[in-house]
This record gives structure tokens, sequence and C-alpha cells, in this order.
């Protein structure tokens, strides 16, 4: 489940940074496989919750432990089956011809030469925006998940580039899995308020309140950093450059 979505994002990213995902063949495919990613994710997020949920062992959580385990279990099996409908729907249908349109017309562009298609992934366009989201926000909840996003996005970004986005790769991809550790903990914890219910009574939502509170500071001491070293692998001005850093970014957001 995990692969599949990311592939998935992985060719949006791609998409989106040769300025190809509004254009007709690769919309209509990003239409069926944003509804299979979207399914996958219902799966896997019971997977990554089940997998959390047994790393906590104490006896006076077993019997709410128990009651978690077989609520997630049977969400997953229909979960299951939903998405394995609609892959095997699609795929007798309209998915391999869109397919192949998709993936034609981003070849196309990746083997034009940058002059002649003017599509060749720009970086910068792609980190000075996301520097100028890290610079604005105070996080929160709310903020701490659009970064998530952000950060998906900015890496995937930079491991199409290749060798060129290596450096950036190597400095997102930590941080990704520590603010998607927290979320997936998150998830977990609403989870078990839906399941076992706000009432007091239940030890095991102290825990889970405990190792969400835990993750969330976590994953803010790896952003935090995060905006000074992007700004050094893209080697931004310093001392007192900011206002032409600034610049920069708003030239690149302007652009995008």
């Amino acid at each position: 489940m995990h692969e599949l979505r990311t592939t998935v994002r992985r060719i949006q990213t791609l998409a989106a940074s040769l300025g190809e995902e509004e254009s007709k063949a690769f919309s209509k495919f990003d239409k069926i496989v944003s509804d299979i990613f979207e399914k996958a994710g219902w799966v896997r997020d019971l997977d990554v919750q089940m997998v959390a949920l047994k790393t906590i062992s104490l006896p006076s959580v077993e019997d709410d432990k128990a009651i978690l385990q077989n609520y997630l279990q049977r969400q997953r099996s229909k979960r299951q089956r939903k998405l394995a409908a609609t892959i095997e729907e699609e795929r007798a249908k309209r998915l391999p011809k869109r397919q192949r349109k998709a993936k034609a017309l981003l070849l196309k562009v990746v083997e034009q030469p940058a002059d002649v298609s003017g599509h060749a992934i720009d970086l910068r366009k792609e980190v000075l925006p996301f520097i100028e989201k890290l610079r604005a926000h105070h996080f929160d909840v709310e903020t701490l998940h659009e970064v998530r996003l952000a950060v998906k996005h900015v890496r995937y970004a930079a491991e199409a580039a290749g060798e060129r986005g290596a450096e950036l790769v190597a400095l997102l991809k930590p941080v990704q899995d520590v603010i998607g550790e927290w979320h997936d903990w998150l998830n977990l914890i609403e989870t078990a308020d839906e399941v076992l219910g706000p009432l007091p009574g239940h030890p095991l939502m102290t825990v889970l309140r405990s190792k969400v509170r835990a993750r969330f500071h976590a994953a803010i001491s790896a952003v935090k950093p995060l905006e000074a070293r992007l700004a050094e692998a893209m080697q931004l001005t310093k001392g007192p450059g900011p206002v032409l850093v600034r610049q920069e970014i708003a030239t690149a957001a302007n652009a995008s």
C-alpha cells in the first residue's frame, strides 16, 4: 500500500514540476489514480495504526487494545475489498489507455532538451516557496500537516531532478519520516477516541496522548532547522541578505 501511494505521489509531483498536471492526457489519468490513491490510503492508515498499537505493551491497556485491534482489522478488510474492486474495475476499463497516454506525454516532455521544452525541473521554484512557508508558520497540528504534504512534494520533485536534487532528498527524507510518524499516531488516537469513546476509564487513551505529544515535539524539532538547511543547500544569500532571499522567494512564487 505504501509503495502504491508513493508511486502515485511521485508521478503527480513529476507532472506538476513539468507543468503538465492540467494537460488533458495527464488529468484524465490522474483522476483515476487519485481515486485509487485515496482508497489505498484508507487501507495503509489502518495498517500503520495496527503496527503502532502492537508496540504498546502494558497490562493495563490490553483490554482496550483488543477492542481497538478488532475494530481496525474489520475496517481494513472492508476497505481492502473496496480498493481491490476499484483497481480491477479500472484495469478492465479506462486505466490502461489513460496510463499509456499520460506516460507518453511525460516521457516526451522529459526527453526534450531543456532549451526546447522549457520544462526542466526547476528546484529553486520548488524549494523557495517552501522556505517561505516554513518561515511564516507558527506550527500547530494543522500547519504541521500542511508542512508534511509540502515536504513530500519538494522531496519527490528533488528525486525527479536526479543528482541535482540528491542533497535536498537527504535533508527532507528524515524530516518527512518524523512528521509522518507523528501523523500516524495522531490517526491512531483519533480512531481510538471514536471506538473507545472520550469517557474516562480507558488507560490506552492516556498512553496514546503521551505518544502523540512526544512525536509532535519531535516533529517540530526536526522542522525548525529545515529552513536554514534548505537555504544553505540552495546557496541563498546570507547575512544581511535575507531581504534578497525573500526577493528570490517572491520571484519563484510568482513564477509558479
